[in-house]
């Protein structure tokens, strides 16, 4: 109990100083460092909490509500997303739909304070989250929270990941002490008590999808992934996968529940933001697989060889299919050719996952989450989130090794992230990864 009650408070101190510093991003050697102690302080309390009772358990869980209660009084100095969300919640409180402007668009103009809007990310695009986030942004702004509400919001949802990731660990059947991994990861304490992203609304379904269908619970698995899918649009990469899993009834919950949360949407004007289209059109950041795909397709365009057999094919053509060819030649050639090749390859990796029969659902999800991750245009440190309880739930090193080095990406400051620091974060982690992979199949 002494051992986990050092640690407990060594790291509250830790927490507390980053709380205190003021912009994080003025004081990125104080945050990597206070990030790297807190992950060792995390690997040294799985290691006491396994070999601890009941006492020592309760203790480390009341820690980790603490540790997101003292990141939520800091500053979102990381990241403006929660400005955002703050914006979205009381548009819908004053009456607007949240799909149908930007928020710099002049009808929206009685809105805007000093305090929220200039704090506002992209205001030249309507909102890109769904439905059920948009929900919850409503309910905050409709509780007149302001940014620390929210975040404390989110905090909340995070301790929800945690009690739905014990349900998932006694599901599988294997050391509940793994919850630590998460419980106490200064990536999602950081990420979301601290800067408050979303991330933990459709985190908490997600796992309570995969801890129902591991249970025999499909009608309840199949609901909560619609959910997910609500809360942020990447569990989509999982209904193939969740499909061969479940019947027709299963499925029609999940459908069910995407319909409920879109029709206070669809009624009164776009079902979903267009924000959204620009998303996937536009963004790019930190980016693995996405940028070698999108150099690649840069060079086929400029290759002479390349196009004189892209000549050759439109004479062998007649003039409607040559007409087709020119039209899609503009439209997705090559920026959009190579979204749309990381997208497909995201598919075929998860559907791929999900005829390995050995794999059960948990291992299932996190290799197809962590594919479409590693292929996306944009990768930011909150979205290794949505890998990080399942990678906790089977102690894969290599996520963890990941989660703890994706921080890394914030010294690249406003611009995207260097080489450089996207290959120090992803080769040992990489490694790890082939390691463990390579391991599961020989077994």
């Amino acid at each position: 109990m002494r051992a986990v009650s050092s640690l407990a408070v060594a790291a509250a101190a830790l927490y507390a100083v980053l709380c205190v510093a003021g912009d994080l991003k003025e004081h990125l050697a104080l945050y990597l460092g206070c990030h790297a102690a807190l992950v060792v302080l995390m690997l040294l309390a799985w290691r006491v909490v396994a070999a601890g009772g009941p006492a020592v358990f309760r203790a480390m869980l009341l820690a980790a509500v603490g540790f997101r209660l003292i990141a939520a009084t800091a500053l979102p100095t990381l990241s403006d997303d929660v400005y955002r969300y703050v914006w979205d919640g009381r548009l819908q409180v004053a009456g607007h739909h949240p799909y149908k402007f930007a928020p710099s668009d002049p009808m929206r103009a009685e809105l805007r304070d000093a305090a929220i809007y200039p704090k506002v990310n992209h205001p030249e695009i309507p909102t890109i989250y769904p439905p059920l986030a948009e929900i919850l942004f409503a309910v905050c702004a409709l509780a007149k929270l302001g940014v620390t509400g929210f975040k404390i919001a989110m905090a909340a949802l995070d301790v929800g990941v945690i009690w739905a990731l014990l349900r998932l660990l006694r599901a599988l059947n294997v050391p509940r002490d793994r919850v630590v991994l998460y419980a106490w990861n200064p990536l999602a304490v950081i990420e979301i008590a601290g800067s408050g992203h979303v991330e933990p609304l459709g985190i908490l379904f997600l796992v309570l999808a995969i801890a129902w269908l591991v249970e025999g619970k499909a009608t309840r698995a199949g609901a909560a992934l619609g959910a997910a899918i609500q809360a942020k649009l990447l569990p989509l990469i999982l209904v193939p996968g969740f499909a061969r899993r479940m019947k027709v009834w299963a499925l029609a919950a999940m459908l069910a529940v995407v319909a409920v949360t879109t029709v206070p949407y669809a009624a009164r004007g776009p079902w979903y933001g267009t924000g959204v289209v620009a998303y996937a059109e536009r963004w790019e950041h930190g980016s693995v697989v996405f940028a070698g795909v999108r150099r690649f397709f840069e060079w086929a365009d400029a290759a002479p060889h390349v196009k004189g057999v892209i000549a050759w094919a439109q004479a062998r053509c007649g003039s409607t299919a040559t007409w087709v060819w020119d039209a899609a030649y503009r439209l997705a050639w090559p920026e959009a050719l190579a979204r749309m090749t990381v997208t497909l390859l995201a598919l075929i990796f998860a559907m791929a996952q999900s005829f390995r029969s050995r794999l059960d659902p948990a291992h299932e999800a996190r290799l197809a989450l962590g594919g479409a991750i590693l292929l996306a245009p944009t990768l930011h440190p909150w979205y290794v989130l949505w890998v990080l309880p399942l990678a906790a739930a089977q102690a894969a090193g290599g996520w963890l090794l990941f989660g703890a080095l994706v921080p890394l990406q914030y010294v690249a400051g406003a611009g995207d992230v260097p080489w450089s620091i996207r290959l120090v974060i992803l080769l040992p982690s990489l490694a790890w990864m082939v390691r463990d992979a390579l391991l599961g199949f020989r077994r």
